[in-house]
């Protein structure tokens, strides 16, 4: 078993939270390989421990769960290319996502065992350059990164600053019922996240239309743990430190620049797994019983013309 070995603190968290425990691990990590070399559709993928026990941390160690949300992982990878595929860190346009820090991880946790703090800055990027599908390819590129790296990530979970400072009309119509759908879906159904907290800060005017349709397609346990705020988003600091947080956002760990050329470099040093992993997919042509489509788990696109938001 090759799996990197924990703090004593976040060890502890890991068996009062997710039910770890290691003198079980390597029988779990063997027990998904074999169910995965008795799946046609997914006989041909190999993946690391460490990529399992990142499915099974955020699975609470239950194998069904884990089982049902690797299956969608790599069904989605097939079915949602344009989040999922094509990911090589040098291409063009990838390398330009990366110079305008779209999805940065903070380098500090608040304590030893706490979740990992992360700026989305959705309004970052030029709408009539790029696509919200663009910044969820990357957000979900740096996501993999830190299932494999970031055991604060892993166990404490994920807690989110979303920045739409910036967002438009331009971008704000770039976020149909049909990509919310998508996203929220491979959030939940597909990644082993354990999202703490969602802060959304300097909402723009039309914010509650996108808002609408997200919470939509979000479970209820999720959107409990959203809290919007304004410009005035001081509050926040009472549960994200300062210390944490990058000058620019009223924190005292470096900029924001210094974080974009940390996960730039960071992404590019995963070139090689990400190129591998482009054919570490789901063949659906061999999926017992009916194969899944994307009609199927996402309906087709003209049908959410009639969803109503308030």
């Amino acid at each position: 078993m090759t799996v990197r070995p924990l703090s004593a603190v976040l060890k502890k968290k890991a068996e009062r939270e997710l039910n770890e425990d290691q003198r079980r691990l390597a029988s779990d990590i063997v027990a998904l390989r074999d169910w995965m070399k008795k799946q046609p559709h997914l006989e041909s993928i190999q993946p690391t421990d460490q990529w399992i026990v990142a499915f099974l941390r955020g699975c609470k160690f239950s194998l069904e769960r884990t089982k049902e949300k690797l299956d969608m992982y790599y069904t989605l990878k097939s079915l949602v290319p344009e989040f999922l595929s094509n990911r090589d860190p040098l291409d063009r346009k990838i390398q330009e996502m990366l110079k305008l820090g779209l999805f940065l991880p903070l380098r500090r946790c608040k304590d030893e065992d706490s979740s990992r703090i992360c700026i989305i800055r959705m309004g970052a990027f030029n709408p009539s350059l790029y696509h919200l599908t663009d910044v969820l390819k990357i957000s979900f590129m740096i996501t993999e990164i830190m299932m494999l790296e970031d055991d604060n990530f892993n166990i404490a979970g994920e807690e989110s600053i979303i920045d739409l400072k910036g967002v438009g009309i331009n971008i704000i119509s770039q976020w149909t019922p049909a990509l919310a759908k998508k996203a929220t879906s491979c959030y939940e159904k597909a990644f082993p996240v354990r999202v703490r907290s969602t802060y959304i800060i300097n909402t723009p005017s039309g914010f509650e239309a996108p808002y609408a349709i997200l919470k939509t397609f979000l479970s209820e346990k999720l959107k409990k743990r959203i809290k919007v705020y304004n410009k005035d988003y001081k509050a926040i600091y009472h549960t994200v430190p300062q210390s944490t947080l990058p000058v620019e956002y009223g924190g005292q760990d470096g900029s924001l620049q210094e974080l974009i050329d940390y996960w730039k470099l960071k992404v590019e040093s995963y070139r090689d797994w990400f190129l591998a992993q482009e054919i570490a997919k789901s063949n659906e042509r061999l999926r017992p019983g009916a194969p899944k489509t994307t009609s199927a788990l996402f309906g087709v696109e003209g049908s959410f013309r009639a969803l109503q938001v308030d």
